[in-house]
């Protein structure tokens, strides 16, 4: 079977839709299905065909799906595609609706924005909620897709299925990721941060930058003045930098999943709308701490090294945090979503 993917990665929208694709994409490889990808922009393309799959240039604008509609369809006719899986915020009904008709679709979604005409509906994170889509669709009066909803079914890279069971007793080291495009320019304020307070000369702070950080040079800068400092951008061993830490600082995104997998507790915020309900839900189940939304807060960076300060003096509460958050997912949840999408529109395509 094969299976097209349509992602999109650039510096305002990072680089997660992608990564979860591919994800999703090596789950199906291992299955024996076939794998090619869509894009609309360049930013995308090194990062899918490093991986081994196909990656197609639309040549389109990522911010206006309906402007690729014919050539996509193309695309799929030409790689005799069967199943169209769709990560992208752009989507609209007339986008859906041309596409439903050629081919079965899932999609990747998190917003609730509307009812989506699609065969198979995939939410897989912590705050999922099936009644609320069923009560969206039942609202526009249209029939709900068959659904894939919780974090069992996070799509983490198959590292992440093995992890370490070590329990944090204090903070030595930190890890912290703003996601591949920090267009808030929050790793500078981090650096800016660790640099000056003394509170963390003894402490190792890794800072895990995307390529896309706009701030690279003057965090390199601060780092070469502080040994404790340390700048890893665009990293291949995400898993060994999450266990190493003993709390990571992170946007509450796909990172999150990752976190938890590695049963590590996790200080998260929210840096777009549809970051808020997951960093709450973490917070509310107990594995995370939710310093909030980083873009309605000037003193934001203050606010994260404070509940630093506190949870260095309460390793219980380390210890607890870790173990909620392991409990959350365990790192196979490309290879059950893979198998559902074939059960669920495999059968419909055999049929």
């Amino acid at each position: 079977m094969t299976v097209a993917f349509r992602a999109d990665a650039n510096s305002t929208i990072g680089q997660g839709h992608v990564m979860r694709c591919l994800s999703i994409a090596d789950a199906f490889s291992k299955k024996g299905d076939f794998c090619v990808f869509a894009t609309a922009e360049e930013t995308a393309v090194e990062m899918i065909e490093q991986r081994g799959y196909k990656a197609y240039l639309l040549k389109t604008s990522f911010d206006n799906t309906e402007s690729e509609i014919g050539e996509l369809i193309d695309f799929l006719s030409k790689e005799s595609a069967e199943i169209l899986m769709i990560d992208s915020y752009y989507v609209t009904e007339k986008y859906f609706d041309a596409l439903n008709k050629q081919i079965k679709t899932v999609y990747l979604d998190d917003v609730y924005d509307f009812a989506y005409n699609v065969d198979c509906l995939v939410n897989y994170n912590v705050y999922a909620d099936r009644d609320k889509y069923i009560d969206m669709y039942k609202k526009e009066g249209k029939d709900c897709p068959e659904m894939i909803i919780g974090p069992s079914f996070a799509p983490l890279r198959s590292e992440f299925v093995d992890t370490s069971k070590r329990s944090p007793d204090g903070i030595k080291t930190i890890a912290l990721s703003v996601g591949g495009a920090d267009p808030l320019h929050l790793a500078i304020g981090f650096a800016k941060k660790f640099s000056n307070d003394t509170f963390y000369d003894d402490m190792k702070i890794n800072m895990i930058l995307g390529k896309m950080e706009p701030d690279i040079e003057e965090i390199k800068a601060l780092s070469e003045k502080k040994n404790n400092l340390n700048v890893f951008i665009n990293i291949k061993n995400m898993k060994e930098m999450i266990e190493n830490a003993d709390v990571v600082i992170s946007a509450a995104g796909s990172t999150q999943y990752e976190i938890c997998a590695c049963k590590r507790p996790c200080i998260c915020f929210s840096m777009a709308d549809n970051q808020i309900e997951g960093g709450k839900k973490f917070d509310e189940l107990g594995a995370f701490i939710y310093a909030g939304d980083a873009r309605e807060n000037e003193n934001f960076h203050e606010d994260v090294s404070n509940i630093l300060k506190d949870l260095s003096h309460n390793p219980k509460k380390l210890a607890r945090m870790a173990e909620i958050a392991g409990s959350i997912t365990d790192g196979l949840g490309a290879s059950r979503m893979a198998d559902e999408i074939k059960r669920i529109v495999g059968r419909q395509i055999w049929r």
